[in-house]
């Protein structure tokens, strides 16, 4: 966990400036005041715009009547159509003009939810957030610790993305135990990537590695690969499908209560999976982002079995860039194997972040 940590921040603390484009580009808006920069990217809503005087600044892009920019950018609408190439300055406000190589082509700033420069500084391309939490119960001696990643680097046709969340509860009775009898762990960590097709459709692999000691699970190895289509994408929502199958190792521990003894069994299998999520963005203030997904896995190679993952998280922007989340999470496998295990296993984690 350590080592990821250190890489997040080498990640978000190296100067962009290095290798930053020229500061050329215009942003107009509605009111007719303008601003003379760099633009970084449009996504969910909200233009990214550096200039000297402010640094990087979020503008709603509701706001925005005229963009120009040198840059070759790729431009996406809503129906998952995608441009390259330098935008002109337009004719009428709230037009965005994408000088293709073919000539050309007038898009409806209403209509366009995502841009993103393809030449220059390609640590721009990375996005992410950062969170941790802490709580404490004096009466019951019950101490909870979450700590949370996920960081995105988008392509004009991919995106790489790694997503580490850990839970950690000790409700040992007594803080001087050297034993860690009374703690319990939620831990997950995945390495996925997914190829944009046309048309709103993607494709890719993952990698995911789970350890749930509730259910207990001691290790679960995962690797997939599958394809899915976004349904609907504005400024201000995405709702998404996506299936696959997936080839799994579960490491599960197994308890005799009677004769005191505990054994480690490994079951290897095959599994299918289907999964809808659902996000909603507002960037007035205050900023909101509620994100909703439900996973379900039915195991194909025992019929009957299957395994299913919900969550619902609001993150609440506090100041710039630091938000408060809330997120309800519940876990369900149909064949927990320890005799003193749950088949469901849920948390509600409250935690402070960083957007970047």
């Amino acid at each position: 966990m350590r080592r990821f940590v250190i890489l997040i921040a080498t990640l978000t603390a190296i100067s962009p400036a290095a290798i930053a484009a020229d500061k050329t580009d215009v942003v107009i808006f509605l009111n007719g005041d303008r601003l003379t920069g760099e633009f970084k990217s449009l996504e969910r809503g909200r233009l990214r715009f550096k200039t000297d005087a402010t640094d990087t600044i979020s503008i709603e892009w509701d706001n925005v009547a005229f963009l120009k920019s040198d840059q070759n950018i790729q431009v996406e609408t809503e129906n998952g159509a995608r441009y390259l190439g330098h935008l002109s300055t337009a004719t009428d406000e709230k037009r965005l003009v994408v000088e293709m190589s073919s000539g050309p082509v007038v898009l409806e700033n209403e209509h366009v939810i995502l841009m993103t420069p393809i030449e220059g500084n390609r640590l721009d391309r990375i996005d992410g957030d950062v969170s941790a939490g802490y709580t404490f119960a004096k009466a019951k001696n019950v101490k909870t610790t979450n700590l949370s990643a996920d960081l995105n680097y988008r392509t004009e046709s991919r995106i790489l993305s790694v997503d580490f969340d850990t839970l950690v509860t000790d409700s040992s009775e007594d803080d001087n135990e050297d034993d860690n009898e009374g703690a319990s762990e939620d831990l997950s960590l995945a390495l996925e990537y997914r190829r944009l097709l046309a048309n709103r459709w993607f494709a890719g692999g993952v990698v995911r590695f789970e350890r749930n000691d509730e259910l207990g699970l001691d290790l679960r190895t995962s690797v997939g690969a599958g394809g899915g289509r976004i349904l609907r994408q504005s400024n201000n929502s995405s709702v998404s499908l996506t299936g696959g199958l997936f080839v799994s190792r579960e490491e599960t521990v197994v308890q005799d209560i009677a004769l005191q003894t505990e054994e480690t069994v490994v079951d290897d299998y095959l599994e299918a999976s289907l999964s809808l999520e659902w996000d909603w963005f507002r960037y007035d203030t205050p900023e909101l982002d509620l994100t909703t997904s439900l996973q379900i896995f039915p195991n194909l190679t025992d019929s009957g079995e299957y395994r299913g993952e919900f969550e619902i998280q609001l993150k609440w922007e506090i100041i710039e860039d630091f938000f408060w989340s809330l997120s309800i999470t519940d876990s369900y496998d149909s064949k927990v194997q320890e005799v003193e295990g749950e088949k469901n296993d849920y948390s509600i984690i409250t935690s402070v972040g960083w957007d970047f």
